[in-house]
């Protein structure tokens, strides 16, 4: 009789499975991470010693021992269980693992490996293996997988469930059942409950649909991701050039994408060199953190540089009237400005709300803003100044009217550039995201120093009295 166990949330379950470690109760424990949620089991084994690991993981099912070894985030711990496997029994454990992950690490291996290894594999796992193994990563195809089921338009419903449970895909896939013809090209698809509802000698052609979206193999896999987050998709089709299906490229794969790319473009934004396959963070060297953001770190040294020579030069002009406390005021509102903006078009830009052709909408709209935001400013910063201003009664209402205009010239330019960054970006076919923030930064704060000076000097200085 197999041991009660209980349903257990979080680090529960990790306390309990520790427990039965230090106790010895090794039936129980491999009971329990046979019931358990795979991606719960690699977790806890990726926190054991390896020769713990090794036990443990081989006396689970082979089933399980594939659904654990895809979900490893730590390559190297799925190396080393590799090598310490026979490759006869690791091929049982490998045609067990998800398509697009047992793919993904069939890739990490050697040319000498793939020899080693594909003499033990079924005949369809094979196949499977070396055709996706030939789409380019970044593709549809790179990151597609076989877990799909196919029926044939001529079918009855009967058949085509017959047919289904001879492809067995997984149950989160089983939601689509695609359909094709004599040539295996796809012509529509038909759900589980189409299936259920409909007679079992109805034919398939009459109740398939025929509107769908589907990508090729050779799209890249941020437009097909976009394409199931636009259609709101379970899973998309991915199709070769004679229109038959060969993958399907299903939500979480697209979710991954998504965040990726996201953390990619943040990444760029923040300044920070953003790299294909990062490693995890805290295993990244401080010399190689250093030289992902060290040319930005440099820039802004240099506009500082740049500022405190400029301001230098007319010291006493500017401390004559205590107008250097308010500089950093009009150069920060100026960068948070900018950077907002930025982030907004980038966003816009990435969600396919807005295209280049829309420039000066955008610039326009910004505008706006802009205006009506540094209006609020100005008799904020007025108000402000002339609560707690110590000026002397003859210059302070110009001098507060100097530091409330430049805050307003200042958001309205650094709204303009915060716009136009990503907008120019992607008008020489970069990366939008290359705008990054620190060069914002830098742009606005060297910027808002010049607008303060020539609205002193122009205000305030008469001419030839420096």
């Amino acid at each position: 009789m197999e041991p009660k166990t209980q349903i257990m949330k979080g680090e529960n379950k990790f306390f309990k499975w520790m427990r039965l470690l230090k106790q010895q109760q090794e039936k129980r424990l491999i009971y329990c991470l046979e019931h358990a949620s795979p991606i719960e089991v690699a977790d806890f084994l990726e926190k054991q010693a390896f020769d713990l690991v090794r036990k443990i993981f081989s006396n689970l099912s082979i089933s399980r021992q594939g659904e654990v070894f895809a979900l490893f985030k730590d390559n190297a711990l799925q190396m080393q269980l590799y090598y310490s496997i026979p490759k006869s029994t690791f091929a049982k454990i490998f045609s067990c693992m998800p398509s697009g992950l047992r793919v993904d690490f069939y890739q990490r291996l050697s040319s000498k490996e793939h020899a080693h290894l594909l003499p033990y594999l079924n005949r369809k796992i094979r196949e499977d293996v070396i055709m996706l193994n030939a789409y380019l990563p970044d593709t549809a195809g790179g990151i597609m997988n076989t877990d799909f089921a196919t029926v044939l338009n001529s079918m009855t419903v009967e058949e085509a469930i017959d047919k289904i449970r001879e492809d067995a895909p997984s149950k989160k896939m089983l939601y689509y059942i695609y359909v094709v013809d004599e040539k295996m090209r796809l012509v529509g698809f038909v759900s589980l409950k189409d299936l259920v509802i409909h007679a079992p000698k109805e034919r398939i052609e009459t109740i398939l649909k025929v509107n769908f979206i589907c990508a090729t193999v050779d799209e890249d896999q941020e437009v097909v991701a976009k394409k199931i987050e636009q259609y709101d998709l379970v899973a998309i089709p991915i199709l070769n050039k004679e229109e038959q299906i060969v993958g399907i490229v299903s939500y979480d794969d697209a979710i991954d994408i998504i965040r990726a790319e996201q953390v990619e473009d943040m990444d760029r934004f923040m300044g920070i060199t953003s790299e294909e396959d990062a490693p995890n963070y805290l295993k990244v060297s401080t010399l190689q953190h250093l030289k992902k953001r060290i040319k930005w770190i440099v820039l802004v040294f240099m506009a500082s540089i740049v500022g405190h020579t400029f301001m230098h030069a007319k010291s006493t002009f500017f401390t004559q009237f205590n107008l250097i406390f308010y500089l950093s005021m009009i150069t920060d509102t100026g960068g948070n400005v900018g950077s907002q903006v930025a982030s907004v078009v980038l966003q816009a830009l990435n969600r396919g709300q807005v295209s280049l052709s829309d420039w000066v909408r955008i610039i326009l709209k910004e505008l706006r803003i802009a205006i009506t935001l540094a209006s609020l400013l100005f008799f904020l910063t007025y108000i402000k100044l002339f609560l707690t201003s110590s000026l002397d009664s003859d210059r302070s209402f110009q001098v507060m009217f100097v530091v409330a205009l430049s805050i307003v010239v200042q958001i309205v330019c650094s709204a303009f550039i915060g716009a136009a960054f990503p907008l120019a970006a992607k008008y020489f076919n970069g990366d939008p995201a290359v705008a990054a923030n620190p060069m914002i930064n830098i742009t606005v704060e060297i910027l808002g120093i010049m607008i303060y000076y020539v609205i002193i000097y122009w205000l305030i200085n008469p001419v030839g009295s420096v």
